[in-house]
Formats: structure tokens, sequence, C-alpha cells
């Protein structure tokens, strides 16, 4: 019976290898060259083998911590560009770029909640229209139409779900 060529890598010193390949900033692409197979079966592999697939997100979330240390370091020394990204990316509540008060950035994202429900709503007609005639749609609309009166009783303008 024939052995597979993940076997190989199965074993825990090429365990670790694949784990430092990815520590050094390898992709999964460049890992699967290295090993002489397609990205694709280093996908089936990690998904069938959980110990590759362990090793590959530890040799990650190792250089994670490693480029996180860098970037704190040179915060701590003075980097401004390294103290903006790290505020920014840390302590999201009080160093952001956005110029809206948080009620305000509530009501933006409810907004942008409902148009894109609209935008479904309107692709979802064309597709009925098109897949049924026009009695489709009137059903459609009208029992859309009773969907966004009871959403519309349910959210307030400042975009905060009311009590119903």
């Amino acid at each position: 019976m024939a052995t597979g060529r993940y076997q190989k890598w199965l074993e825990p010193e090429n365990l670790l290898l694949l784990q430092g390949w990815k520590r050094d900033g390898l992709t999964d692409e460049q890992i699967a060259e290295k090993i002489g197979i397609s990205p694709r079966t280093l996908e089936r592999w990690k998904s069938k083998y959980s110990q590759i697939r362990q090793c590959l997100k530890m040799g990650k979330e190792q250089a994670n911590f490693i480029i996180e240390n860098e970037l704190f370091k040179k915060a701590k020394n003075g980097n401004v560009t390294a103290m903006i990204f790290y505020l920014k990316n840390n302590w999201r509540d009080k160093y952001n770029d956005s110029q809206l008060s948080p009620d305000e950035l509530k009501l933006a994202k409810a907004k942008s909640r409902k148009t894109n429900a609209e935008a479904d709503i309107a692709e979802y007609k064309a597709k009925v229209l098109e897949e049924s005639g026009s009695s489709g749609v009137e059903l459609l609309n009208e029992y859309l139409d009773k969907l966004d009166t009871l959403s519309d009783k349910e959210v307030k303008q400042d975009g905060t779900k009311a009590d119903v």
C-alpha cells in the first residue's frame, strides 16, 4: 500500500520546520512550494490533519507576537507613526478618524443596514419579476410593505430598537 507524502510532514521535526516557515512570514503558497505540493493540497492537509493546521497556526501567532512587540518598542521609543497605529488599533473608542459622535455613528450604521436591506429587496424583486411575472411581484410587494411597516415601528429615529 502506498503511503502519502503528508506522513513525512506529520513527523515532529517537519512540523517544527513548517511552524518555523510560517513564523518567518512565508505564505501558505510559499510553504506548499517548498514542500513540493500545490497550495490546494496544503489546504486539504490542513483540514484533514490537525497537527499540520495547528503548527501553521502557531507559527503565524508567533510571527504576529514578534511584529506586535517590535511595533510596541518603536512606539515606546517615540516613533509617532507607530504610536498612532497602536492607539488606533488598541484604543478605538478614543482614537479613531470618525468625526461622528457615538449616537451619530449608531444612526449612520442603522441607515447603512437599512440601505443594504433595501438594495437586497430591490434585487430580489427583480429576480421574482424575471421568474414569475407581475403577479409574483405584487404579492412580494404586499409582503415587503408589511415588513417595512413593522421594521419602522421597531426602529426609533436614532437607530435603536423601540419597545414594541
